[in-house]
């Protein structure tokens, strides 16, 4: 009776196209709706039949003798969705809704009206797609089994899944799930080689991984896909030129990885001028005013200068975005915002043919005009030949073997996937944590993780840090350590550690050390007691 009441759909579908629709009627629509519903009334078709044989009449019989049997599973999915050269089906009561702009598709979304200014739309159970960039399956970093699926088109492509603890896992377009959420992922390589990730997120769903499955056997290359928009560049020299200032002599003049500038004299300096890490923050006393410098390998002026140009082409001005002046550079741009009292300019520079930079300069609200600020800030700034280098050469850092120390001899082995170390008897592993330690104390807190990575071929292993300390504990093939506090609250102390299992860097793993009891000497004692010569990351 299934298998006549499937047949019986598609052949009203077909039949209504023979005989044609009267003025005025969808005839798509009505088959589709008729597929939707018939889903729910199986058990009263047989009335039905009699009914639309009458009215087909010969044409419906002709049909019936000569047409192939079809398939016995309607589909679940209703029409098909096409995001980032992908082509697929949702469940059928699902609808679009866009969060950030980009479009999600959504059981029940509640889209906040007009005044709700601080609320995205959001939906408990939904589908959202977006390219990636060396980001691991988090099922994968669970422990989760990842499986390999055939995609219509593609390269390749993988999935796993895992259970939400509600704790900020990374979710699409800032979407967080509840705790016990099912959520899966799919990663599509395209032939351009960009991967784009389905995300399907299911909440109080009987058969979730089920329900994910379906979803990836309907996911196909779009062969219609152009790629996506882009808005024709504005070159730096067509942005208005802002005129940089005298800096005063008050100020004092630091380096940060060949780039010079300067501070108010008064400024707290972050991190010491001997062991400056990728990021450097310095604060005005009041705490009002922030200057952060970062080293970046991707610079954001392109898609400032695609906002520029999108200003343009709605024929507005291009606001505060500016460029200035700055000898050996082909970067030097800088966009400034201000409202609600706070102050902010983000810099970009990057030395022509070396190193990038992002100089953001943040003032809070009562901070005062900072216009003049700024202004020397620029005129500080200048470009080292240090600046010329791109990441120093691994063999030119110094040996971190001259710090190493025994751990004590009171010191727990802990295993962890092959890996082994020895930790304070007051670094604890509750369980259910994976690769976490920390300790309990009141007064005082410590945290250790360990995180392990099998990267695919297409993704890009991870830098090696290039102002640590070179290291390779058994097992490796190279390995950076740094030393530092936390940047954020300048306070903490912080060690991070990156190993390479392998020359190519694609399997390796991470060591992360911090807390307000961690100390550098605790430092170097765990990562002398590190031997990776069993581990096992696949």
């Amino acid at each position: 009776m299934k298998e006549q009441s499937d047949t019986l759909v598609k052949l009203i579908h077909d039949a209504a196209g023979q005989v044609g629709p009267l003025d005025g009627i969808d005839g798509e629509a009505m088959a589709r709706r008729a597929i939707r519903h018939e889903r729910t009334r199986r058990g009263v078709i047989g009335g039905a039949v009699a009914i639309v044989l009458v009215t087909l009449g010969t044409v419906g019989t002709a049909w019936i003798t000569e047409r192939p049997l079809l398939p016995a599973v309607l589909p679940w999915m209703h029409d098909e969705v096409r995001s980032d050269g992908l082509v697929f089906e949702v469940p059928d009561d699902y609808e679009e809704f866009s969060p950030t702009g980009d479009p999600m598709w959504g059981l029940d979304p509640v889209i906040p009206g007009e005044l709700d200014m601080d609320s995205l739309p959001s939906a408990e159970s939904w589908v959202a797609v977006d390219p990636v960039d060396g980001v691991p399956l988090v099922g994968r970093q669970v422990g989760n089994p990842v499986v390999d699926t055939e995609v219509p088109g593609a390269v390749a492509a993988k999935y796993s899944w895992y259970t939400a603890d509600g704790a900020g896992e990374p979710m699409a377009d800032e979407l967080t799930a509840d705790a016990g959420d099912f959520v899966g992922e799919l990663d599509v390589e395209l032939v351009d080689g960009t991967v784009v990730r389905v995300t399907m997120k299911l909440h109080d769903d009987a058969t979730p991984q089920a329900t994910f499955e379906r979803l990836v056997g309907t996911v196909r290359i779009d062969e219609e896909y152009e790629g996506p928009e882009t808005l024709p560049m504005i070159p730096q020299e067509d942005l208005p030129l802002l005129k940089t200032g005298e800096v005063p002599a008050s100020w004092r003049e630091a380096e940060f990885h060949g780039l010079e500038y300067a501070v108010p004299g008064d400024w707290g300096t972050g991190l010491s001028a001997e062991n400056v890490g990728e990021t450097q923050i310095l604060k005005r006393p009041d705490g009002k005013v922030e200057l952060r410098m970062e080293l970046t390998d991707h610079l954001m002026y392109l898609d400032n200068a695609q906002m520029a140009a999108e200003y343009a082409e709605l024929g507005d001005e291009l606001g505060d975005y500016y460029r200035f002046d700055l000898a050996g550079s082909d970067v030097a741009q800088v966009r400034i915002e201000r409202f609600d009292g706070e102050y902010q300019a983000y810099i970009e520079v990057r030395r022509a043919g070396g190193r990038g930079y992002i100089v953001n300069f943040f003032g809070r609200p009562g901070a005062g005009d900072l216009d003049d600020d700024l202004a020397a800030l620029l005129g500080s700034l200048g470009l080292t030949a240090a600046s010329k280098d791109g990441a120093i050469a691994y063999d030119d850092l110094d040996p971190a073997d001259p710090l190493l120390q025994d751990p004590p001899s009171d010191w727990e082995p802990v295993t962890f996937e092959g890996l082994e170390m020895s930790l304070p008897q007051e670094l604890k592993s509750d369980e259910g944590s994976w690769g976490i330690w920390n300790s309990d104390s009141p007064d005082s807190w410590e945290d250790l993780s360990i995180s392990l990575w099998d990267l695919e071929a297409y993704e890009q292993p991870f830098d090696l840090d290039e102002s640590g300390y070179r290291y390779e504990p058994p097992g490796t093939a190279r390995g950076v350590v740094t030393v530092g506090t936390d940047p954020e609250t300048g306070e903490s102390f912080l060690g991070h550690a990156t190993f390479w299992l392998t020359a190519d860097g694609r399997k390796s793993f991470e060591v992360r050390y911090e807390g307000s009891g961690a100390t550098e000497e605790r430092w170097w004692q765990i990562l002398a007691s590190l031997d990776a010569g069993d581990l096992d990351v696949s």
